[in-house]
């Protein structure tokens, strides 16, 4: 592959030909070490083109999980964005990677937290060990990053649901009110939940006793 003095015009070209099925196999390869040598480059812009670029080359090559994993360190919130949807578009091969992603759920930045969370949920079930992280997140201050979190969970299944059990003696009122409505959404019907939910029908904070009830209708129909 011919090399550029610009690295912005080549990983812009290798990303062109990526786009548009014009990349020859041959090449393949070498675009992988371009972009990945671009995650080093000075200019946050380059970076989050590289970060593109191997989002569009996809799983097939090795060096690609790696380098987007590394990604997710990146000092530029919209490189860590891009990083973190990139490894959420591989799906579960991106299970090597979920202790980063786990990471990422203390992003400073909302929208990676997001990120990292959708990327989470689409690995699956096998994601459980993210869950006691997840869980706090029922209750944050952001009304979409808690909505995000009990999809997530739902995502991950039945492995969350002992968490959101123990959710439901949380000092936190949100937290208890969002953990029964989501045993609720999942027809988790163990004698542990409905014991729980049972628990908190006479909890003191009315929207924790409203969701509990409505968790035990929906579990029972």
């Amino acid at each position: 592959m011919a090399t550029s003095a610009n690295p912005y015009s080549l990983v812009r070209r290798i990303i062109v030909a990526a786009l548009t099925g014009t990349l020859p196999d041959e090449y393949r390869d070498d675009s992988v070490q371009v972009l990945t040598q671009a995650l080093s480059a000075p200019d946050d812009d380059v970076r989050a083109l590289a970060v593109l670029g191997l989002s569009e080359l996809g799983a097939g090559t090795s060096a690609i999980l790696p380098a987007l994993t590394g990604a997710t360190l990146d000092g530029s919130d919209q490189v860590r964005r891009r990083a973190v949807r990139s490894l959420g578009e591989l799906g579960h091969a991106a299970l090597p990677s979920l202790p980063h992603l786990v990471a990422a759920l203390d992003d400073p930045t909302t929208c990676v937290r997001m990120e990292a969370m959708n990327a989470i949920g689409r690995i699956g079930p096998e994601a459980e060990p993210a869950v006691p992280q997840l869980i706090p997140l029922l209750a944050d201050e952001d009304i979409r990053v808690r909505m995000v979190a009990g999809a997530t969970l739902k995502k991950i299944g039945p492995a969350s649901v002992p968490y959101l059990v123990e959710a439901l003696a949380d000092p936190d009122a949100i937290l208890r009110e969002r953990a029964a409505i989501l045993l609720g959404q999942m027809h988790a019907d163990s004698d542990k939940v409905i014991e729980g939910l049972f628990e908190v029908l006479n909890d003191y904070d009315e929207d924790v006793r409203s969701a509990a009830r409505r968790a035990l209708q929906m579990i029972e129909t």
